[in-house]
């Protein structure tokens, strides 16, 4: 997973350019130390909402730790079919960012694909959360509860609750959309 590789280090060097020392940023992410050098050195995969605990305590947009680079327009942004930046965050999970390099968006939409048998861990972060399912069919869990959606079905909740998606066709894509606080 070169995308977690190249994301570990480019916390690292925010950090160490930040001047926090490992034992002070775990302290700002409200973890211990030890989990927080498993996400810095890559040996425990990272959910899109610690991403985002960690850009906040940064200071910077979640974008800059996923791509690398810097968002870049406040009026208008396209991205054209095929265009999109993809991040594999794991095997059997992927997205494409969909903001196009908006400065300081409001929303966060990304284009969602999970091969079944993936079993991501229990995630929440700030903010409510849309996803669209596109293709397939997908399970979602929010709060211990499961919401079955095909095609053409959506769901809006509470993000600050735990949440998690599962693919229950051999692929399932949907369009997620993060609200930012």
């Amino acid at each position: 997973m070169d995308n977690l590789k190249e994301i570990c280090a480019r916390i690292k060097d925010l950090r160490e350019f930040s001047d926090y020392s490992p034992e002070e940023f775990a302290g700002k992410l409200n973890i211990d130390v030890e989990e927080y050098l498993d996400y810095e050195e890559g040996r425990k995969n990272i959910s899109i909402g610690k991403i985002y605990e960690i850009a906040n305590v940064l200071m910077i947009e979640p974008v800059v730790l996923l791509t690398g680079e810097e968002p870049d327009n406040n009026e208008c942004a396209i991205v054209y079919k095929g265009k999109a930046k993809e991040i594999t965050r794991y095997d059997g999970y992927s997205f494409l960012a969909l903001n196009g390099g908006f400065i300081n968006p409001a929303l966060e939409p990304m284009m969602v694909t999970i091969k079944q048998g993936i079993l991501p861990e229990m995630v929440k972060h700030p903010g409510n959360e849309f996803n669209y399912v596109l293709e397939g069919m997908l399970r979602v869990v929010v709060n211990e509860k499961d919401y079955y959606l095909s095609e053409g079905d959506c769901v809006y909740f509470n993000a600050e609750l735990p949440h998690a998606q599962i693919a229950m066709t051999p692929i399932a894509k949907f369009l997620t959309v993060l609200q930012k606080i």
